[in-house]
């Protein structure tokens, strides 16, 4: 029974993945092509893009091909009574929903190495090649004017980055208690401000060169002056990521976007929007997971025939998942709803109606067994 349920949604969920790539694919090359025509590139541009694209359309192809494939299998087989051969042979509801779980929990696992180590990289490079085609430069690597504010209360401002490098130019670093330097040792706690001609980006931390240490004291007058020709300060490295790298959310694994979240905390600065795209990529991993566990149930308990209802009960329910997920999301940045919980909140809806259409199945499939054996006798009589 394992074999014979997964192996006829394999087939199904395989042509429903390769259906909606191509489906994606095709209403982006139809964008880009305008783009590429105006800019005279080749078509070979447009299957770059697409190729780097098709990351991103897994994410959330997988989960809908596999809701999609769980609700047409079960139909025909309630159509071709195979449902109720296995239930005569002995299987209950829940055991038919067994081998469907597991693969909801193996689409679950590849959907997150996808979206986590695949679309990140894919995300940049495809930014990258966008930019270049419509500007006919690289992206940048330099940025400009950039304040922020550490942990431990100092105000940076740097005049230009460049990340290739790891080189700031123009550096201002001020902090009214002090810039706490080791092997520098101040009276007091008064502000003290760094210039910076340079620095570069090091193990050690960073790196000034040509630069001045200016201390003020109590009333505000400058206490000393010093010149350097070089000086090293220890800054956190998820802070350095977290003002200075310019790729964006959807360009960030797991991992970095938690440690941006968490300098983001302890330096001050607004980091919703980093924390739930964190638990967003945990949670969206698991919508295959989840939807199998609602779709799965549900489809046996309506024990409704018709592949068309299929396709529709798969449609309403990945509308129904989005819908929770961009409402919470707008949630979380205007109306201050947790991140966790928003991020969290269209699984534990959909899982939950889940699991208790799961906890259900073997009472209302006992029950329905005797009303279709006895209308059989009847019928038979």
């Amino acid at each position: 029974m394992n074999r014979y349920i997964s192996r006829q949604i394999l087939w199904l969920f395989v042509a429903a993945v390769v259906g909606l790539v191509l489906f994606t694919s095709l209403t982006l090359a139809v964008q880009l092509s305008d783009l590429i025509l105006r800019k005279s590139e080749t078509f070979l541009t447009v299957f770059r893009l697409l190729a780097l694209k098709i990351p991103d359309f897994l994410g959330f192809a997988l989960p809908m091909a596999l809701v999609v494939s769980t609700f047409i299998i079960l139909a025909r087989m309630v159509h071709d009574q195979e449902v109720l051969a296995f239930q005569l042979g002995g299987y209950s509801l829940k055991r038919i929903t067994y081998p469907i779980i597991f693969l909801g929990l193996l689409v679950t696992f590849a959907t997150f190495g996808i979206n986590n180590y695949l679309v990140p990289w894919a995300n940049y490079e495809y930014r990258e090649a966008v930019y270049t085609v419509t500007t006919n430069n690289p992206l940048p690597a330099i940025q400009s004017d950039l304040f922020f504010k550490d942990p431990t209360g100092r105000i940076v401002y740097v005049g230009e980055y460049d990340e290739n490098e790891g080189k700031a130019e123009d550096v201002v670093i001020f902090n009214t208690e002090g810039l706490k330097i080791p092997g520098f040792s101040t009276q007091g706690d008064y502000p003290e401000l760094l210039s910076s001609d340079v620095a570069y980006l090091g193990e050690r931390g960073w790196q000034f060169k040509d630069g001045r240490l200016v201390g003020l004291g109590k009333s505000g007058e400058v206490t000393y002056s010093v010149g350097f020709d070089g000086l090293t300060i220890d800054f956190d490295d998820a802070l350095q990521n977290l003002v200075l790298d310019s790729r964006k959310v959807s360009e960030l694994r797991a991992g970095e976007l938690w440690r941006r979240a968490q300098a983001a905390r302890g330096s001050g600065r607004v980091a919703e929007d980093i924390e739930f795209a964190f638990y967003s990529r945990i949670s969206q991993s698991l919508a295959a997971l989840v939807f199998v566990l609602f779709s799965a149930p549900l489809s046996l308990l309506l024990r409704h025939r018709s592949k068309a209802v299929g396709v529709l009960l798969a449609l309403l329910s990945v509308g129904g998942y989005q819908g929770v997920l961009l409402w919470a999301k707008s949630s979380v940045r205007r109306a201050g709803l947790n991140p966790l919980l928003g991020a969290w909140l269209p699984d534990i809806i959909f899982g939950s109606l889940g699991l208790l259409l799961f906890l259900l199945l073997d009472r209302a499939g006992s029950g329905g067994l005797r009303f279709r054996l006895s209308r059989r006798e009847r019928e038979g009589g």
